[in-house]
């Protein structure tokens, strides 16, 4: 027993030279390419091209009897009278190596002959390299197995990962002039590609499909679905790209830059957010970006003072990809300056880890009819913003956010109009994870675009929502929303609903 615990160490896995040698017959292709082909066999008798009188029998009875570690193809033969290489020979000998550590394991060490340790330890001496070899490639293949089960689209484990969004819900309103008994099972798919190239920077490519309808009078709609206002608002989309970006570090960390090809806004990279998680647009960021401003941006976020002071900037084009024709339904031109644009900016004062104050501002133009003249980056200005914005961690269990924006419209028929917008989030609600609001504010823009003419009279918006978690990856959240003055009549609507979400 002293020497064979002596031996353990030395036997990564060998047997005899005739168990080796005969139990692995076939060609390297079978080998290396195919192993998955050859099956253990537990008697002589199993292989058909195996007789008594052939001069190998007994040494392949002695082996399936003792160590069980021989194998032969589907059909049923051992093709014993094949020419055997080197790389066969060492990955038979590390096969049949498994079959004696489980022996030493299972405390049978008396089964393993000393016969047997020691031509195992020459022929480990003499294939030392071939084994260590083999063992390289096992090692590989293990690996990439575990990748490919872990990231079955071959994509980098550690770098690259693809995310799954679902969310859809059940909801109903009570429109002015009346109610309404029907209801609506809107959806939103979303399917994302993220991947780092240095570990610190993110690419990411999402498609989405969505079919979210907006409630006659509603003017915010719902958050998971589009940007967009007015009565009816209607979404009916196939798979569609909907978002592609590139946000990466500068200057040792201090600089967060974007570029976004699709669907993106230079607010996009501000630092202030709210922590809402409701059901409408609303009780989400200052809206200081024209709509039609969305596809292609260039941005950037400085931290001017660590863990103090930001700054931020962005540039955005709505239409970047013709030179002088808008959409064929717009006078305005196109192209990444002369079609609509925006330049943005904040700054944001951080003085504790709690508090959040930023200041940001806007300046949109819808664009020129024709090709531009010179460089008209700040040509044609129709809408100028600004906003300002707090978030303060009152206590780990409560949040207080708001915001206020002024927009100063230039064009289009209506006149400057103020939006704001307060309330509290209470993370952990009741259970962990969950998250409960209520939020107040006014959205005169959004209304402003139902009416022809403002009355004087801000609309009033309230909503109360709790978001929890039924599992890691499905999320709840029942919520209403309220608003008055819609269209300038003292009319008001109410939705409300249970949204459901899955993230996989």
């Amino acid at each position: 027993m002293l020497f064979i615990n002596q031996q353990r160490a030395l036997l990564a896995g060998c047997l005899s030279l005739g168990a080796i040698a005969l139990s692995f017959g076939g060609s390297a292709e079978a080998q290396t390419v195919r192993p998955q082909q050859l099956a253990q066999v537990t008697s002589v008798s199993q292989l058909s091209d195996v007789q008594p009188t052939d001069w190998w029998f007994s040494a392949l009875q002695s082996l399936v009897e003792r160590y069980g570690c021989i194998a032969g193809y589907p059909d049923g033969t051992y093709r014993g009278n094949r020419a055997l290489t080197r790389g066969e020979f060492a990955a038979g000998l590390n096969a049949c190596l498994d079959r004696i550590n489980e022996l030493i394991a299972a405390g049978l060490a008396d089964k393993v002959s000393r016969e047997d340790l020691a031509t195992v330890q020459r022929l480990q001496e003499e294939f030392a390299a071939e084994l260590a070899a083999l063992s390289g490639r096992v090692d590989a293949l293990e690996a990439k197995t575990a990748e490919l089960e872990a990231n079955p689209l071959g994509l980098n484990a550690t770098t690259s990962k693809l995310g799954f969004q679902v969310t859809t819900g059940i909801f109903a309103a009570s429109e002015p002039g009346g109610a309404t008994n029907n209801a609506i099972i809107p959806y939103e798919i979303n399917v994302d590609f993220d991947t780092s190239f240095t570990g610190e920077d993110l690419f990411r490519i999402r498609l989405q499909a969505r079919e979210v309808s907006q409630f006659d009078g509603d003017p915010v709609g719902f958050l998971f679905g589009p940007a967009v206002s007015g009565a009816g608002s209607d979404i009916n989309d196939d798979v569609n790209l909907e978002n592609v970006f590139y946000n990466f570090p500068l200057f040792n960390g201090r600089v967060d830059a974007t570029f976004g090809l699709n669907d993106t806004t230079p607010g996009d990279t501000f630092v202030f957010g709210v922590p809402f998680q409701p059901l409408s647009d609303f009780a989400d960021l200052p809206d200081v970006v024209y709509d039609g401003v969305g596809d292609t941006s260039l941005a950037f976020t400085w931290e001017a003072i660590e863990d103090l002071f930001f700054v931020s900037y962005g540039f955005g084009a709505g239409d970047p990809n013709d030179f002088t024709d808008g959409p064929a339904s717009s006078v305005f031109g196109g192209g990444f300056f002369a079609g609509p644009t925006v330049h943005a900016a904040e700054l944001a004062f951080t003085p504790t880890d709690t508090l959040i104050v930023a200041l940001a501002g806007a300046l949109t133009a819808r664009g020129q009819a024709g090709a531009p003249t010179g460089f008209p980056l700040f040509a044609d200005t129709d809408f100028a913003a600004a906003s300002i914005g707090v978030t303060w961690e009152i206590t780990p269990a409560v949040i207080f956010s708001g915001w206020y924006a002024r927009t100063f419209v230039e064009s289009g028929g209506f006149d400057d109009f103020d939006d704001f917008l307060a309330g509290f989030a209470f993370p952990d609600l009741f259970i962990e994870g969950a998250d409960g609001g209520v939020v107040v504010g006014s959205p005169d823009s959004a209304t402003a675009n139902l009416i022809a003419d403002d009355d004087g009279d801000f609309p009033f918006y309230a909503e109360v929502y709790y978001n929890f978690p039924i599992t890691d990856n499905i999320t709840i959240t029942p919520g209403v929303y309220y608003i008055t003055n819609v269209d300038g009549d003292d009319d008001d609507i109410i939705v409300g609903g249970v949204q459901t979400t899955f993230s996989f």
